[in-house]
């Protein structure tokens, strides 16, 4: 081994020390966890089971909630990239510095401000005497004090509002690498600026609108602040459930088995988003 590998054989040494202890040890404890049963005094049971797993998929009630976690996701994935696309493409033309400055600082404001601090702050802004019900009222859409706290509507609203960012970020990232040279050929053919876009810029910006839906789709299925301050805990999804199951029954191993079920399921879906984005860019591969 020469001396330029062993360098970077020991650069990687606290990476991988970071994630055997703060990732794979966790992880290994949660799914041994998983497959022992709950004991009421005890609370961890001696033996093995899949008693955990059985009364979660089989149950009509759970797979609901489960269900809602993936519905809730995908729309929230959706939202954050249809309006965060527009804001990355005005982001990526923007000619002054000084404006490109100040527009990613109000992209980066969520990301700078604690999510329950910001979900505190909405609170008071979908609440029935929030900014949201007076302007409905005004715009004479309703007749009486109406708010969207404790529903999956502001669940949605709020989350988009946390995670677009990311969205946004990932696409402007793809947008600056795009040779400007394809859009100045495409018109040179005769395309009109339309179907350049739809054509040209939007094909090749596919990696980066995949990349931020994944970043979004994986926090909106763990996230549980936002479900928890905003819907009240009457929006039921996985997280709340895995809250209500280690700290309200204390049974760690329903937890775990969910915390798994959870998992198994975001890895999968994000696995089947990155195949069928490879096979929609087959010139990335």
């Amino acid at each position: 081994m020469n001396e330029a590998t062993l360098t970077r054989t020991l650069a990687g040494v606290p990476i991988i020390l970071l994630l055997l202890v703060f990732f794979a040890l966790p992880l290994s404890m949660v799914l041994v966890l998983a497959f022992r049963p709950f004991d009421a005094q005890a609370i961890v049971g001696a033996n093995w089971t899949l008693g955990n797993f059985r009364r979660f998929l089989l149950d009509s009630s759970y797979l609901l909630t489960l269900w809602r976690t993936v519905w809730i996701s995908l729309t929230i994935t959706v939202l954050t990239t249809v309006f965060g696309y527009p804001i990355a493409w005005h982001l990526n033309g923007l000619k002054s510095r000084s404006a490109r400055l100040w527009l990613t600082l109000i992209v980066l404001l969520p990301l700078m401000t604690s999510l329950v601090v910001s979900s505190f702050a909405w609170v008071f802004i979908l609440g029935n005497n929030g900014v949201v019900s007076h302007a409905l009222q005004w715009l004479k859409l309703v007749d009486r004090p109406t708010g969207f706290l404790n529903t999956t509507t502001g669940v949605i609203i709020v989350s988009t509002y946390s995670y677009i960012s990311f969205s946004i970020l990932a696409i402007f990232a793809t947008l600056q690498t795009i040779n400007q040279g394809f859009a100045r050929a495409a018109a040179v053919h005769g395309a009109s600026p339309f179907q350049t876009f739809v054509r040209v810029i939007l094909p090749l910006s596919i990696p980066g609108i995949v990349s931020g839906a994944l970043i979004v789709f994986a926090l909106s299925m763990a996230g549980f602040v936002v479900p928890f301050l905003i819907g009240g805990g009457r929006v039921s999804v996985i997280p709340l459930l895995i809250f209500q199951f280690t700290l309200q029954l204390f049974d760690w191993p329903g937890a775990a088995a969910l915390g798994v079920i959870l998992f198994v399921l975001t890895l999968g879906l994000t696995w089947a988003i990155s195949t069928a984005a490879q096979r929609l860019t087959p010139w990335e591969r």
